[in-house]
């Protein structure tokens, strides 16, 4: 299974991801039913966390604390959000039982991401197989390992105080949007076939001179996921966000990955 190739430079005839997205999940919904599940074992675990006595982090909804904190949901690759999320602080000094039972409620997540992913990727990518016992289940590794990787960077930097002030705080955003800009294809070419650090070099040349599109996309994903996942009722905003973002996340990648399909291995 092999993808190569230099992709060609953006033209006006670049389909836009969103929009394109959007029309092949309408044509295939089906693409819908992986995220959902995760969308449902999020809640499970959100209603698990609550009761567990491990410490977990509360997701602040649309008008939280009296107040309106506007946020862009967006972590890099194909996601809901949960309610609660893992403190890894906490796992310093617990017992064997505690400690095993915290790392399982923070891989089973990511690792369901990235399977949910992989599947729908494939699918929405077209991947050519060489074999029939060469199948999207063989990079659900590679995904987990950037989703895994993701997920630490951004728990690191919410953890570094200098971020806080305004000043440092706007300069580290704008280089966090333009590292997501730049990260945005990765998980797609993961998923066919392309080595960790190839697929870093691929997804910046093929987002190169697009990232105002892609920054439109991001944002407009990051915000449909806030939103949602601030519907009120228990449950439904978490499964909304990830049933309905998360694969037109996936598929826009697919979208953008589209100048590689020429250059496929044969």
């Amino acid at each position: 299974m092999s993808v190569a190739g230099n992709p060609s430079p953006p033209d006006s005839g670049d389909p836009n991801p969103l929009t394109a997205a959007i029309g092949r999940l309408r044509r295939d919904p089906s693409l819908l039913v992986p995220y959902l599940a995760v969308g449902f074992l999020f809640a499970v675990l959100d209603w698990v966390r609550r009761r567990d006595p491990l410490p977990a982090l509360e997701f602040e909804s649309l008008g939280a604390n009296n107040g309106i904190s506007v946020t862009v949901e967006f972590v890099g690759y194909p996601t809901g959000v949960p309610q609660t999320s893992v403190l890894l602080e906490s796992f310093v000094g617990l017992r064997l039982g505690y400690l095993a039972w915290g790392i399982v409620s923070y891989v089973l997540p990511l690792l369901a991401v990235a399977g949910a992913g992989a599947y729908v990727l494939d699918r929405a990518i077209g991947v050519d197989r060489r074999s029939e016992t060469d199948s999207w289940v063989g990079s659900i590794t590679p995904l987990f390992g950037f989703v895994l990787a993701m997920d630490l960077l951004q728990r690191l930097l919410g953890s570094i105080e200098l971020l806080q002030s305004l000043l440092f705080g706007l300069l580290a955003l704008v280089i966090y949007f333009f590292v997501l800009i730049r990260l945005f294809a990765v998980p797609g070419l993961l998923v066919a076939g392309y080595a960790p650090g190839e697929a870093l070099r691929v997804s910046n040349r093929l987002t190169h001179g697009r990232g105002w599109r892609l920054f439109g996309v991001v944002l407009v994903l990051g915000l449909a996921a806030w939103l949602l996942a601030s519907v009120p009722a228990p449950v439904v905003g978490t499964v909304l966000s990830t049933a309905l973002v998360a694969p037109v996340h996936a598929v826009a990648i697919a979208v953008v990955l589209r100048p590689l399909e020429q250059h496929r291995g044969r």
